[in-house]
């Protein structure tokens, strides 16, 4: 017989749902627990196939009790019930599929469809357990402050929310906006939760919707790429951008007037580490003060492994390229009027933005 554990910290409520469940006795056991702690003494006790949840519960809350289950028990069927959700938070999960989620106060025949849902589960319409994604829009819908910790594959990530929007996320050497965009798309990975936010500055200043959908698109893109059969950009160009500068050799730079408005506003850009400008030859004609790891590098590479890309996968004429090389620095190349120029972009910095400021200044 099937069995199903409700965590509540409502007696009443509880009383009620094992009451009007009760017809159906003969197809699956109710058992309830009054907070996390106690639901996490009946799953290490017994099997349970399927864990029904408030988010708000003291001793262990909601938010913990997922988070057990991320790690312990990965493939458990998960429904969210919450007193705090608004429609748009209810289409936006269901439209993740990754859990079921009921809006408090719920009916008894609202509960039985989910529960017969997820024991039913085995195709597309509902997938076992949680996701990162998933359990960051839970946060949001109950504007948590807490510190998760990640792990997928022995790579392990610190991500710091704050009244339910994401702040700062760590990954190695990454931090920030790029850290958060690859994380929160891993799949199958553990959670670990601290209730305190461990970080007060925001160094991310993105909505948690408008993150989750960058970071969705970016993973599709990537999905796209390995379905195709192309080597990831990143692979061609890396021995271009980490092994083709000749920081030895100092390179004559020649004046002219032409550029230094070009050069003004590249000079401007906060988000702008270094920058070379090149000529219609490939010939460097300005740079970044002091020193540029650019310089020395020959556009025409670019030329020619952009001509090659545009035959294979049918692109026109490109308007900007960002690059991300093996070190995981981020490079931008754009063409502007007879210039060629390529910068190097600080960590987490959307090259469309920059593109538009360098388009803009250039016109004042």
């Amino acid at each position: 017989m099937k069995k199903i554990l409700i965590a509540d910290d409502e007696k009443s409520f509880l009383l009620s749902l094992r009451d009007g469940m009760s017809t159906h006795s003969d197809k699956f056991q109710i058992l309830t627990a009054e907070n996390g702690r106690e639901a996490v003494a009946v799953l290490r006790s017994q099997p349970i196939d399927l864990l029904v949840t408030d988010l708000k519960m003291p001793e262990m809350n909601g938010f913990e009790l997922l988070a057990w289950t991320s790690r312990h028990q990965p493939q458990l069927a998960v429904i969210v019930m919450s007193a705090f959700g608004t429609p748009e938070i209810e289409t936006r999960l269901a439209k993740m599929d990754t859990l079921q989620f009921l809006e408090k106060p719920l009916d008894i025949q609202m509960l039985e469809e989910a529960i017969f849902n997820g024991l039913n589960a085995g195709g597309k319409s509902f997938i076992r357990g949680i996701t990162l994604a998933t359990f960051l829009q839970l946060m949001k819908v109950e504007k948590k402050n807490c510190t998760l910790k990640t792990s997928k594959s022995e790579r392990t990530a610190y991500l710091y929310v704050r009244r339910g929007e994401l702040i700062d996320a760590q990954l190695g050497d990454q931090a920030g906006l790029e850290a958060a965009l690859e994380v929160v798309g891993w799949d199958d990975a553990e959670i670990e939760m601290d209730g305190i936010c461990r970080r007060q500055e925001d160094a991310i200043q993105l909505p948690m919707e408008h993150l989750l959908i960058e970071a969705f698109k970016r993973k599709d893109e990537a999905a796209e790429l390995e379905k195709s059969g192309f080597v990831d950009v990143d692979e061609r160009v890396s021995g271009f951008l980490d092994g083709l500068s000749k920081e030895e050799t100092p390179v004559e730079i020649p004046e002219s007037v032409a550029h230094k408005q070009l050069e003004a506003v590249l000079a401007r850009l906060v988000p702008v580490q270094e920058y070379a400008i090149f000529d219609e030859k490939g010939a460097p004609v300005s740079k970044n003060p002091g020193k540029c790891s650019l310089d020395g590098i020959d556009p025409a590479v670019f030329d020619y492994l952009l001509a090659s890309l545009a035959v294979d996968l049918n692109f026109g004429v490109y308007s900007f390229v960002t690059f991300n090389s093996a070190s995981r620095n981020r490079y931008l190349l754009f063409q502007n009027q007879q210039y060629c120029v390529l910068a190097k972009l600080k960590p987490g910095t959307q090259s469309q933005l920059v593109m538009k400021e360098v388009e803009r200044q250039s016109q004042c």
